[in-house]
């Protein structure tokens, strides 16, 4: 990448490789269509939101690369950006490591899912762990707190 490109630059890439216009990648990261023309038209710099929205919406770009300029736009192996156990996405097939948000439908089941292994990973960690004075305690009640201020309270029977 030549070293004189500007994140405007590097985010019109971006645009251009997922052919969306600006309206549409707007849209796909989450922000206003207005904002990202301030960028685009070199009104405004992105802001450390915006970049975080781009990473956070296609998680083969590397952030060296959108931030600094430097090395390849996609991530390498070992670079990877995989979800984690909190991560609300599914891998879209139709374009290599892309990441969509999931459906309604689906996010009641992946909670589920979620729900119980943080229930049976905990509970193991704690079962198992070396420090006798660890494993000598029991889990009694896990509390998940989600991102719309709410929460779930797990006890053991």
């Amino acid at each position: 990448m030549d070293e004189k490109s500007t994140e405007r630059d590097r985010i019109d890439r971006i645009m251009q490789s997922e052919n969306l216009n600006a309206g549409q990648f707007a849209a796909e990261i989450g922000i206003k269509g207005s904002t990202l023309s301030h960028i685009l038209n070199g009104r405004n710099n992105p802001s450390l939101e915006v970049l975080k929205k781009i990473l956070d919406r296609y998680r083969m770009i590397s952030s060296d690369w959108l931030i600094l300029g430097i090395g390849q736009m996609n991530r390498t192996g070992k670079q990877s950006q995989s979800p984690s156990l909190f991560d609300d996405v599914e891998i879209n097939n139709s374009k290599p490591d892309t990441y969509r948000p999931k459906t309604a439908e689906k996010n009641s089941t992946v909670k589920n899912t979620i729900q119980e292994k943080i229930v049976s990973e905990t509970t193991n960690f704690v079962k198992n762990d070396i420090n006798s004075e660890i494993s000598s305690k029991i889990v009694k009640k896990i509390i998940v707190y989600y991102a719309d201020n709410t929460f779930q309270e797990f006890e053991t029977k």
